[in-house]
């Protein structure tokens, strides 16, 4: 059996076996295991690493910090790829360093990583990037990944962990539109970081798949800080719009905001109108209801970015490669099938 048709009964790279076939770091403990297992059923030799490719080394995590960096928007977010990259990459043998960079200081952290002994690369969340950064990150002379590109920047060749929002919008209207639901709005962020816009052109394009007819007195533009959320939603309500039969929002907090100034309001949350949210961060629980999410397993960026860094420390000059999780719907009790 060739190295690709084991590859293929283990769903995964070719490169993947490679790594375990010469005892190259990069991989998890059990797929390792059972690759290692086939390649001895197939007659391989699991080659020995020498001592300095077995040496552990450091991993530098860069935050990217706007202007306008608010860490309320997505708090939850950064520490769940934080804490999933710093777990996985101790368990490969790995140091995990934390840095953060604003535009002004993002050139002189890169140019000084790059002669700095024992880095292996950079894993760049780069959430509230922009264009103008980008040939910063296109000339760092260290392996690099990138995790939550905003949608506008996936299209340069970066090395890249990125969620699906596409699908996943398309599985929260799906989820609605099964249940009864055609008067359907959106709660779009004000300050649209990383996916969030993405997220609304996404729904413009399942309404239109589903033959619905966007209402624009159902799309609203909410910051993504929960008290700012919620009062935008008190003065809108004030006015006595005509609402859906549901909301989708860009992300939790908004999805939170909205249920409470709906509930201060006299509306009831899922009789009145469904909520459904994006990301599944902590705050889905503390709701009533609690609200039904889209969730993201952000550990599961950071360790898709870690294994993406030391495959391109193996292989320098491989191709670009951009990679997408997908999401899954998390039932609460915010959204109410209708007859």
């Amino acid at each position: 059996m060739t190295i690709r048709e084991i590859a293929r009964q283990a769903g995964v790279a070719a490169s993947t076996v490679s790594l375990v076939l010469n005892s190259k770091p990069g991989v998890r403990k059990e797929m390792r295991e059972k690759i290692t297992r086939m390649l001895l059923e197939n007659g391989y030799t699991i080659r020995q690493s020498t001592p300095a490719a077995a040496a552990a080394g450091e991993i530098r995590f860069i935050r990217y910090l706007s202007a306008t960096h608010c860490p309320e928007r997505n708090e939850d977010f950064f520490a769940g790829v934080l804490g999933g990259t710093e777990q996985y990459a101790s368990r490969l043998g790995h140091q995990l360093s934390l840095s953060s960079a604003t535009p002004d200081q993002l050139g002189a952290l890169l140019t000084s990583l790059e002669t700095q002994p024992g880095l292996l690369g950079v894993i760049f969340l780069g959430s509230e990037l922009t264009e103008e950064q980008i040939p910063l990150l296109l000339d760092c002379k260290l392996p690099l990944v990138a995790v939550d590109l905003p949608a506008h920047l996936e299209h340069h060749p970066l090395d890249s962990i990125n969620t699906d929002n596409v699908g996943g919008i398309f599985r929260a209207m799906q989820y609605l539109h099964a249940r009864g639901h055609r008067e359907i709005g959106f709660l779009r962020a004000e300050t649209e970081l990383g996916g969030l816009n993405n997220r609304y052109m996404s729904f413009c394009n399942a309404m239109q798949t589903h033959g619905l007819e966007i209402n624009p007195g159902y799309m609203l533009r909410l910051d993504p800080q929960y008290d700012v959320a919620t009062q935008q939603m008190q003065d809108f309500l004030q006015t006595g719009p005509q609402l859906p039969t549901a909301w989708i929002a860009a992300n939790d907090i908004i999805a939170a905001g909205a249920i409470r100034a709906l509930q201060q309001a006299g509306y009831r949350v899922p009789e009145d109108v469904s909520i459904i949210g994006f990301d599944d961060g902590a705050i889905c629980t503390f709701t009533v209801p609690p609200l039904t999410t889209m969730r993201i397993n952000r550990a599961r960026l950071g360790e898709l970015a870690v294994d993406r860094l030391l495959a391109l420390c193996q292989s320098p000059d491989d191709v670009v490669v951009k990679s997408t999780i997908s999401v899954q719907l998390i039932e609460r009790d915010s959204v109410l099938p209708l007859p």
